[in-house]
């Protein structure tokens, strides 16, 4: 960084918000603060650029920045414009994804971070989950029991049976009743949803392993957690859950190399 003295003015690298981007910070902030509700349109485009004194150009580009944090979507038509919606953690999903990808994250580095990640969340699952939550973990697990009662012999029935499985871990997140848990217990599963897709995918390869003989232990352990968090024993559904991920990483490795690196979004 330089600067000029004798009444210079001083100079550094600090770069200066764009128009746009200052445009796109005060939308921004009406909109997670609910000034603008999920679903309300901003003002017309004409009046907009009356109101801040800038361009079509400027303000579309606003816009697009928006739009690309899927705070917004434009529609189209007569009646069309920028529509307000519920900010969407698939967006910080794909960048967080992206992000250990060109890092060389393993497979074994985000099963890791899932196990070690999900038990904290059962922790407080077990201290603070309430009947409505043990109701919808039991439900689950009973929609499970039926799916592999009636067969997942074809690709269809897996892939519904995963579903399931990450319909599991998505309700623990909910029910652990931590907002920034539950924000990133959802990001986390996004890049493993992203996972499961490639790892049905393998299963029709020639040197797949298709045993599908470790679901009934995976349904017991659901079954299992589910006693021990009704029971309120934090320690012990924690102890549980941590060892059941990383069975269930060891069943993933049967079809992936557990030191590859993960490539979820080619």
């Amino acid at each position: 960084m330089h600067a000029q003295f004798g009444g210079g003015v001083a100079q550094s690298n600090v770069r200066v918000p764009k128009a746009s981007e200052r445009i796109a910070d005060r939308l921004r902030g009406q909109i997670v603060r609910g000034e603008i509700p999920p679903g309300g349109m901003l003002p017309p485009e004409k009046r907009m650029v009356e109101d801040l004194g800038v361009s079509r150009p400027t303000l579309r580009e606003a816009f697009r920045i928006l739009e690309s944090e899927g705070l917004i979507t434009v529609l189209t038509g007569a009646r069309g414009g920028p529509q307000v919606r519920l900010p969407d953690l698939s967006v910080a999903s794909r960048h967080i994804g992206l992000y250990l990808q060109t890092r060389g994250a393993t497979l074994a580095d985000l099963l890791e971070a899932r196990a070690e990640f999900g038990a904290i969340c059962v922790r407080l699952l077990a201290e603070r989950c309430t009947s409505e939550g043990l109701e919808e973990l039991t439900a689950c697990i009973d929609e499970q029991h039926r799916v592999w009662k009636e067969g997942v012999d074809t690709a269809a029935d897996f892939a519904r049976w995963v579903s399931l499985t990450g319909d599991f871990h998505n309700l623990i997140a909910l029910h652990c009743r931590n907002k920034t848990l539950e924000a990133q217990s959802k990001s986390l599963a996004d890049v493993l949803g992203a996972h499961r897709v490639v790892s049905i995918q393998r299963r029709a390869e020639p040197d797949a392993v298709a045993d599908t003989s470790y679901i009934p232990g995976v349904i017991a352990d659901y079954a299992k957690l589910v006693r021990l968090v009704e029971a309120g024993n934090a320690a012990a559904a924690e102890k549980h859950w941590r060892a059941h991920l990383y069975r269930a990483a060891e069943v993933v490795y049967r079809n992936r190399d557990r030191d590859s690196i993960i490539s979820l979004f080619d």
